[in-house]
């Protein structure tokens, strides 16, 4: 396997640039420990989630990082909370983050939020203003309190520069 992960965190691989981010906090290492601890195969939970053996296996090793939808799956069947296989410490929580602490893509929120996933993209790498409205609305749906929301969505905006969202 040829692959790298760049300090954007975006992956190239063989020299080609993959648009996919890595997915901050993933432990990889929770995720098998589950798994071996239930007394599953890789094959069997990459079956029941959806994906290739192969992928879960990448996974499992660090190699690449699930889409969240997948992990949200892969979650559900090893019987734990998304948070158990990610975790970034509260203050140091970007939007994106809160997310996918709840299991959602970027088109699902905007879908309960009612606005668009570009939006959604735009407000967590901190290129769009998050106004009051939206940001209670983002709270509502993810269930955490505006104040956390908003704070999340102020660190992205004042990242160091280079590190990616």
């Amino acid at each position: 396997m040829c692959y790298s992960v760049g300090t954007s965190g975006i992956v190239f691989t063989c020299g080609v640039l993959s648009l996919r981010r890595r997915l901050r906090g993933f432990a990889p290492e929770q995720l098998r420990a589950r798994r071996l601890a239930m007394g599953l195969s890789g094959a069997e939970i990459a079956r029941l989630v959806g994906v290739a053996s192969s992928t879960y296996s990448q996974w499992e090793r660090g190699q690449s990082h699930p889409r969240i939808d997948s992990l949200a799956r892969c979650a559900q069947e090893l019987g734990r909370p998304i948070n158990d296989f990610v975790f970034v410490a509260e203050e140091e929580e970007y939007l994106g983050d809160l997310r996918t602490s709840r299991g959602l893509t970027q088109g699902a929120l905007a879908s309960e939020v009612g606005v668009s996933p570009q939006y959604i993209g735009a407000l967590e790498r901190g290129q769009s203003r998050l106004g009051d409205s939206t940001a209670s609305r983002i709270a509502e749906v993810l269930e955490y309190p505006a104040s956390r929301v908003v704070a999340a969505y102020e660190r992205v905006r004042r990242r160091p520069r280079g590190e990616p969202a």
